[in-house]
């Protein structure tokens, strides 16, 4: 009889207790931390390039460096296709047509890759992956920084697509 009893308030206890809990991911500084009231409510995964073009600077027209245009990016949940981002600081939804816009309310710098940042969120729509969704961190970033070379006057607006991944997490207040 003791251990049926053991065993319903195991049972009890688990069921009371979400099945498992998504955690901030590890190496975040100080100021990427989400805000102590919101919740990681998903993660996915980022595949695509960033868009880089050639062209001379404001400061100087004789010097010429790559700027930043357009991410070309797919985000996925395991090996599903979630959402696309096409425009910058924008990922639309593949499922349902919802979308989220982020603001960078701070970075930090990745060796050789795209910098971790912390972005407050815009969600456009009331329902849908995207609803309610607060703040989002991009971070664990491999690749996409512009190119250091090639971008001269011979090459005025030549493209450059630079391979990146990175994880997106989404956080939503008291999820």
């Amino acid at each position: 009889m003791g251990a049926r009893l053991v065993f319903a308030c195991l049972a009890a206890a688990l069921a009371a207790t979400p099945a498992f809990a998504l955690l901030e991911p590890q190496g975040l500084g100080a100021s990427l931390h989400a805000a102590a009231n919101e919740r990681a409510a998903f993660v996915l995964s980022a595949d695509g390039v960033m868009i880089y073009q050639c062209k001379a600077t404001l400061a100087n027209p004789d010097v010429y460096a790559w700027f930043y245009v357009a991410p070309d990016a797919t985000l996925y949940d395991g090996s599903h296709e979630i959402a696309r981002m096409t425009t910058p600081n924008l990922l639309e939804s593949l499922d349902d047509g919802s979308s989220v816009s982020g603001i960078v309310r701070a970075a930090q710098s990745s060796a050789g890759a795209l910098p971790w940042t912390l972005s407050q969120a815009q969600p456009i729509g009331e329902t849908g992956l995207f609803a309610n969704v607060s703040s989002m961190q991009r971070v664990n970033t491999r690749g996409g920084l512009a190119p250091s070379t090639g971008c001269n006057p011979d090459n005025d607006g030549a493209e450059s697509r630079v391979a990146f991944n990175a994880d997106y997490y989404f956080y939503r207040r008291g999820a």
